[in-house]
């Protein structure tokens, strides 16, 4: 497949909302974009990791459903404890770039995006090239992080009070979807 597919298929998934994309905007409304330009590094860390371990691993999963579903449990889990520490902050309350740049890089790691790319897109459209694809994802990434940011820093102030109550419930909601796609498995 050509790079410009795989790069327009990269960016709608990396524009797509997503449990990252809810920590990088609600950082990006809590403390602003310029205290947060870090944390769009932590998604691409993040990002060039998992999808590096996902390609090597990719065969080896397709055998292994319940490593998939190991997986997608720890994801869940990890999804649910992030929801908690978000809805417990005080509404409006800012936050450093500190605390959060570990989350969002673990947040990313465990992304099923993370999966979707390395098991699905770069074998379909970037086999001779998963390293160039992983690094390409991964620099798209860090361009989509500081938009996700910039939205967050854009919301009006009535906005950005509630930021971390409504980054909580969505990213709840995922921990939910995820535990209803593991029941179907």
């Amino acid at each position: 497949m050509s790079v410009i597919a795989f790069t327009s298929a990269s960016l709608l998934i990396l524009l797509t909302p997503g449990p990252t994309n809810t920590l990088l905007a609600a950082a990006g409304a809590t403390a602003g974009l310029r205290r947060n330009l870090a944390l769009p590094l932590a998604e691409s860390l993040g990002y060039a990791l998992a999808i590096a371990a996902y390609v090597v691993l990719a065969g080896a999963l397709a055998d292994h459903p319940t490593a998939l579903a190991l997986l997608k449990l720890i994801n869940i889990g990890w999804l649910a404890v992030t929801a908690a520490r978000l809805w417990r902050r005080a509404p409006g309350a800012a936050q450093g770039t500190r605390a959060p740049y570990g989350v969002v890089l673990l947040a990313t790691m465990l992304n099923p995006k993370a999966m979707l790319v390395g098991v699905i897109l770069i074998p379909a459209m970037m086999a001779s090239a998963p390293i160039t694809a992983t690094l390409a994802f991964s620099g798209l990434s860090f361009l989509a992080g500081l938009a996700w940011v910039a939205v967050g820093a854009s919301l009006p102030p009535t906005m950005k009070r509630h930021a971390n109550r409504a980054a909580a419930t969505i990213v709840a909601a995922f921990a939910v979807l995820g535990a209803i796609s593991l029941g179907q498995a």
